[in-house]
């Protein structure tokens, strides 16, 4: 998938399924199932915890690659050089490595109250990005599929 071509179209279908769950967030926002005077917006919620799971894939190699900036900038509209998201992580990096797999189970245990279909999303969306970070790199290390294969085993049960 390092051909730009596949990475472009990788990157259209996330935000196509973003879309979606941000539009399921709002229905369910609109339909009083979500506390947002414990949690705040539910969209807000979600993306938190969607970027610290992809800051978290973005570093798992130590390093913070141009590649993966792209991605990030193209899943999200984003327009980060490398050296604001080395910034970026730097600022909330450990906060955002203590926390990823507890933060995706929590959400996850979040939605299915809500609706499983809504979980699923998120779900889909979780390892969509993951996947989409960890190949924009000539080949996937082992700290990345070892990161990847929590965040699975986090949003999967």
């Amino acid at each position: 998938m390092n051909e730009n071509g596949g990475m472009e179209k990788a990157c259209e279908e996330f935000r196509v399924l973003y879309d979606q769950f941000v539009n399921s967030c709002d229905a369910a926002e609109l339909a009083g199932k979500w506390d947002k005077e414990e949690y705040g917006e539910m969209e807000g919620y979600f993306f938190n915890t969607l970027m610290g799971i992809l800051m978290n894939v973005i570093n798992a190699d130590g390093n913070i690659g141009a590649r993966e900036a792209e991605v990030l900038n193209d899943c999200f509209g984003f327009s980060y050089t490398v050296d604001e998201l080395i910034e970026l992580y730097g600022y909330c990096g450990k906060d955002l490595e203590a926390n990823y797999a507890e933060n995706a189970k929590i959400a996850m245990v979040l939605l299915n109250g809500i609706n499983e279909g809504l979980a699923d999303r998120f779900r889909e969306l979780v390892l969509a990005i993951c996947n989409l970070v960890a190949e924009s790199e000539d080949g996937v290390l082992e700290s990345e599929e070892t990161l990847i294969a929590t965040l699975k085993d986090a949003v999967l049960k």
